[in-house]
């Protein structure tokens, strides 16, 4: 019985720290925002449901799924909420915008 008290307790600390942490680089759930960036600006919409991230920018828009920590990729684009440049986008391979700030 303590086990398995115990193990419900980890397992509901756990997901109440999933839920809090918000969602990445600063996006709204349903939303598009705008990022203006040091090369032009996009825009990002949060989908908590399927944990996606919808992207548009001037060279077309995807449905981006997680990659790596932090990162989103999907049709030849990839997102990056965290790093050394911040928020960042890229397509096939070639930087976009960096340093990316929510308007």
């Amino acid at each position: 019985m303590v086990r398995l008290c115990l193990t419900l307790s980890l397992a509901l600390a756990s997901g109440a720290c999933a839920t809090s942490a918000g969602t990445p680089g600063g996006m709204e759930a349903g939303k598009f925002v705008t990022f203006n960036c040091d090369k032009g600006s996009f825009q990002a919409r949060w989908d908590p449901d399927g944990k996606t991230v919808r992207v548009r920018s001037q060279h077309g828009a995807a449905e981006l799924s997680p990659a790596a920590e932090g990162s989103y990729a999907g049709d030849g684009f990839v997102l990056r909420t965290v790093g050394p440049d911040g928020v960042s986008l890229a397509h096939e391979g070639k930087l976009l915008s960096k340093s990316c700030k929510k308007v």
